[in-house]
């Protein structure tokens, strides 16, 4: 399926897709594309989304992407948004080879020869972003990368509510880098909505989003860490963006890997007051902003 939809944009010169693409596994995932406003993009970048959510929370950010020339393509997971209403898997991510192969494949698909690309990720998404920086088959053909409020380490606000459901992390952000992410049991988180915004009109929206899910494959701590050992080879050009005041993931997690990683192109910002969505959080267009004007300071670059 293949269909232009101009009503879904905050911006009427912005033109976003919506198409159902195989991916390697053979199953369709629910895509979106926000075209630049020039028939040629700047930049292109690849999107992976947090847990539970779904790509359609992003019309608002990705329009701002789209008017400043910059083309971003993203997909709902395996397990979260509309692919897993689709085939009735929520939560059930497929683990870590299945979900790089994923990225890869939006990668090398989505890539327009002569622009520079870039991938970023929120949450979940970050984390996975940063493991794909440190591993990942096309991780040397990027122009960069950004992640948003990583999943590195929970915040000890949310941590007993997803360890209270089988899900374990030993204490020491060095051990918690990779995650592997297996299908055999599916558990609810029960994150607290309240913690993702101080605006009430979006914890609500969040409430009452039918795509969103709490089921969520059980995580363990992978045999080898990135922050031990992968995360040395990361020489290429990261913004890594989190909220002061984020009580789902931890600040603190993402200050150690910035200082353990060792390239001259990360960018670490502590944002002052904010929570884990701050796309979603009071003055989110200035966070918003900060992201494209990396994107294009680094296209200047490459």
């Amino acid at each position: 399926m293949n269909k232009n939809f101009t009503d879904v944009s905050v911006d009427p010169s912005v033109k976003v897709i919506e198409e159902w693409i195989n991916f390697p596994e053979g199953e369709e995932y629910y895509t979106r594309t926000w075209k630049a406003v020039s028939n040629r993009p700047i930049a292109t970048v690849v999107f992976i989304h947090g847990f539970g959510e779904h790509i359609k929370r992003y019309n608002h950010v990705f329009d701002k992407f789209g008017k400043n020339n910059i083309e971003v393509f993203a997909y709902d997971q395996r397990g979260f948004g509309e692919t897993a209403v689709k085939y009735n898997n929520h939560g059930s991510s497929g683990g870590w080879k299945v979900i790089e192969a994923d990225i890869t494949h939006a990668l090398t698909s989505q890539r327009k020869e002569g622009i520079p690309q870039f991938l970023m990720g929120h949450s979940m998404g970050g984390g996975l972003t940063l493991r794909y920086a440190c591993e990942g088959d096309e991780k040397r053909n990027l122009a960069g990368y950004i992640s948003c409020s990583p999943w590195i380490q929970l915040s000890h606000y949310t941590m007993p509510i997803l360890q209270g459901v089988g899900i374990s992390f030993l204490p020491t952000v060095t051990k918690l880098l990779p995650y592997n992410i297996t299908d055999g049991t599916i558990v609810e988180s029960n994150l607290n909505p309240e913690y993702i915004s101080r605006d009430p009109a979006q914890v609500e929206k969040y409430k009452n989003d039918k795509l969103m899910s709490n089921k969520i494959s059980i995580l363990t701590h992978g045999e080898n860490s990135i922050l031990n050992n992968n995360y040395k080879k990361m020489t290429f050009p990261m913004y890594i963006a989190h909220g002061s005041d984020d009580k789902v993931t931890e600040i603190n997690a993402s200050k150690q890997f910035f200082v353990k990683t060792t390239s001259a192109n990360l960018m670490f910002r502590e944002w002052e007051g904010r929570y884990h969505e701050m796309h979603n959080d009071y003055g989110n267009t200035e966070v918003i902003q900060s992201y494209i004007k990396w994107i294009l300071e680094h296209v200047k670059k490459s």
